[in-house]
């Protein structure tokens, strides 16, 4: 008995629900701030749902300066809105979605989560804004340089000048001389002391295309391309 109404008191830190606009409005309120928002999704207040809920909750009090959360009842009509962007009537409840100031997803936890995976889910600007650009179904030419006074190197900008692939790429750029990157660095595992600019291409939903000198050309990156079939072009398409 006293386990159970242990339990049930426990419930009580999880968020009280609001309209779905409500919490569209928090979660972009969030984002112009800066925050990341987990947005947890449950369809019954069950010991998993607690445990999630508990799990967030001590990860937000120790990052409160950049998350929070909010909590969807998936069976609440008033939430259809965040049910449907999500498309989270269609995994293993409960389940949380880390939302990066961007919009972009950067991490999905169905049934359980722990404290690595959610600090996981916290990207750097210019690692959440490829993982954006490959939601949006782009090419992510990642151009890692050792100061911002580098100039990001000519093959990437020939190939960005190939009418092929002129709306499926995205550039993104990081400088080794930040250190708010430095997470962007490790998890792509180039090395901070670089001394030349570094080359990274991914495909939609996130395949490692190749990791390539400052010196490649674009016509090499373009049959990278090719080869891998995911570009989707029209000389592709033809085969």
């Amino acid at each position: 008995m006293c386990r159970m109404l242990g339990v049930l008191a426990a419930f009580a830190i999880i968020p009280s629900l609001c309209s779905a606009a409500t919490l569209t409005e928090q979660v972009e309120a969030a984002a112009k701030n800066g925050k990341y928002t987990y947005v947890m999704f449950y369809r019954a207040k069950d010991t998993a749902t607690q445990r999630m809920a508990n799990t967030i909750q001590t990860h937000v009090t120790q990052t409160a300066e950049k998350t929070t959360w909010v909590t969807v009842d998936v069976r609440d009509q008033k939430e259809a809105t965040l049910v449907k962007r999500f498309d989270a009537s269609r995994i293993p409840l409960p389940a949380v979605f880390g939302v990066a100031p961007n919009g972009a997803v950067t991490g999905v936890f169905p049934q359980k989560v722990d404290q690595n995976q959610l600090t996981n889910a916290i990207l750097t600007p210019n690692y959440s804004e490829m993982v954006k650009a490959l939601q949006n179904q782009k090419i992510a030419i990642v151009c890692m340089l050792p100061t911002a006074d580098d100039a990001i190197p000519s093959g990437v900008s020939a190939l960005q000048q190939n009418p092929a692939f002129k709306d499926k790429l995205h550039q993104v750029k990081a400088v080794a001389t930040d250190s708010d990157e430095a997470e962007f660095f490790r998890r792509m595992q180039v090395d901070m002391n670089l001394e030349t600019p570094v080359v990274l291409m991914f495909a939609p939903p996130g395949t490692h295309l190749g990791t390539f000198e400052a010196t490649v050309s674009g016509e090499e990156l373009t049959q990278e391309l090719h080869k891998s079939g995911k570009c989707n072009c029209s000389k592709c398409q033809k085969k």
